[in-house]
């Protein structure tokens, strides 16, 4: 074999390899797609089934049929606890949950932008902030006549200490005189 044999033979075998790398490269991007595909379907079919689920609970929570019952109380509890969760995000935002639509209304709102219904808790925001203030003025006030109190009856105390003091010097003024007086005899 001379040397063009053996360049075409490379070259030949080169060429194979580099149609069955396109090749697999080909089959493995068509199973890429077609797995996403099945996925899309799955996802497809899953929402399908959770519709179903959300229609029969809907249609049938008050009368559960013993195989559904547990499931129908787990589904009521995590209902409970994401109303419990979604009236604390809203008091957070000085906002309630409209009770018709449920969607939230700021305590500054008269009523519901959704819905239109009147929203109970309006100014109660207000309300809260001037009580607040209130009791705050109240407190105040309260230290400070506790203060003057104090201040009173420690002002009381030292003038009866100083009376006391006044009276006992003036008592024993004279027997000391006396005793000097005595001493000097």
């Amino acid at each position: 074999m001379d040397f063009r044999d053996q360049f075409r033979k490379m070259s030949d075998d080169m060429g194979k390899m580099a149609r069955e790398v396109a090749d697999s490269s080909k089959k493995a991007t068509t199973r890429a797609k077609i797995r996403r595909m099945i996925n899309s379907c799955e996802t497809s079919l899953q929402n399908i089934y959770a519709e179903i689920g959300a229609k029969y609970y809907e249609e049938n929570q008050q009368k559960a049929t013993e195989r559904y019952t547990a499931l129908f109380e787990q589904v009521a509890e995590i209902q409970a606890q994401m109303n419990s969760l979604n009236n604390d995000l809203a008091n957070l935002e000085n906002a309630t949950l409209c009770p018709s639509c449920g969607s939230k209304v700021n305590d500054l709102q008269k009523f519901c932008p959704e819905c239109g219904t009147k929203n109970e808790s309006y100014g109660k925001l207000k309300a809260e902030a001037e009580a607040e203030e209130a009791a705050r003025r109240a407190a105040k006030e309260a230290e400070q006549a506790e203060r003057a109190a104090r201040k009173a009856e420690k002002s009381a105390q030292a003038e009866v200490f100083e009376t006391t003091a006044e009276a006992v010097l003036d008592d024993e003024t004279p027997v000391v005189a006396d005793a000097v007086l005595n001493e000097d005899e």
